[in-house]
């Protein structure tokens, strides 16, 4: 009988080891700390979204005005505008041959995209901030086209409802090979999906965010505007933004 003992780890081994645990240590859970202005606007249209389902025009216009912060439109260009190594940990973006699977679309179904939104309770699950549907936004938008703007260019566009707005994003990028499985999709704000663009998770120091619990704490992303009946936009006044 031959006993097979295994060689002992090399000191260039060890070395490599230590390296990847060190590097590991330096990974986070999102490109930058959501500010505390994240968590005011979610507030702000909350109680917005309420003041429309009870036909206050008036106190709607009000909280959706203060949600439009400039203080988010500024945290958004840091994180998804020029390539920061503070931020991205990267000083230029990643070199890689294109890598699709073929028959498979860039994006998922409707249906399955409401599906993820729901399974993460509507939270960003990088920086686990609150966000909301796009279908709610959009009502924002037809009853306020003034409060809750919407233009060609990021100025142009209400702060808060832009940088709150629920998008899918694949852990590895369609790009280089991602899959639209519901296990590869994850919900994030646009700064998180934006600033982070093709990068692996790993070459941005990015934690594989399904070794957290998704935050189910009852958010519905104003998906009760969509599901509940709303005021007729006719009767809306003029000064703010109805007929």
């Amino acid at each position: 009988l031959t006993i097979r003992r295994s060689r002992p780890p090399t000191a260039a081994a060890e070395l490599r080891a230590l390296g990847l645990l060190m590097t590991r240590r330096n990974f986070r859970r999102c490109l930058m700390e959501p500010i505390i202005e994240h968590r005011l606007a979610a507030d702000l249209l909350s109680i917005a979204a309420n003041s429309l389902l009870a036909g206050d025009f008036r106190r709607c216009a009000s909280f959706l005005a203060q949600a439009d912060m400039r203080e988010l439109r500024e945290f958004a260009y840091k994180v998804a505008g020029p390539i920061s190594f503070e931020i991205h940990r990267q000083t230029r973006m990643p070199q890689f041959t294109p890598t699709t699977i073929r028959g498979v679309k860039r994006m998922p179904s409707k249906i399955i995209e409401r599906q993820i939104y729901k399974r993460d309770g509507w939270h960003c699950r990088y920086c686990e901030s609150r966000v909301i549907s796009k279908e709610a936004r959009n009502i924002f938008r037809r009853y306020f086209p003034v409060v809750a703007r919407k233009g060609r260019t990021n100025e142009d566009n209400h702060f808060g409802l832009a940088t709150l707005s629920a998008t899918l994003d694949h852990l590895v990028p369609h790009k280089r090979g991602g899959s639209n499985e519901p296990e590869n999709l994850v919900t994030a704000c646009g700064p998180c999906q934006f600033g982070r663009g093709v990068w692996l998770l790993e070459e941005v120091q990015i934690e594989d965010p399904r070794n957290r619990s998704p935050i189910l704490d009852g958010w519905d992303g104003l998906t009760r505007l969509l599901h509940k009946k709303l005021p007729n936009i006719s009767s809306q006044p003029t000064a703010y933004g109805g007929g």
